[in-house]
């Protein structure tokens, strides 16, 4: 699943990545800069996107290796 959410992110950021080369050549510099950032950011978020397994909480999320949790 993991697999699939990290090709996903860099198949979004590809898109991020189109707006922004459409952005320049509209000479349309705010809208190219959200873009490229935006591109950015999801490149980077699916190479740093933990292995953990995670128990999102409203205040403290548990993250560990395996889930021993049987729900």
């Amino acid at each position: 699943m993991i697999k699939i959410l990290r090709w996903g992110l860099r198949l979004h950021s590809i898109f991020h990545f189109a707006e922004f080369l459409s952005a320049i050549y509209e000479s349309a510099y705010i809208t190219a800069s959200i873009a490229f950032t935006a591109s950015l950011i999801e490149i980077l978020a699916s190479i740093y996107l933990p292995k953990e397994h995670i128990h999102f909480k409203p205040l403290i999320s548990d993250v560990h290796e395996k889930c021993n949790d049987k729900k």
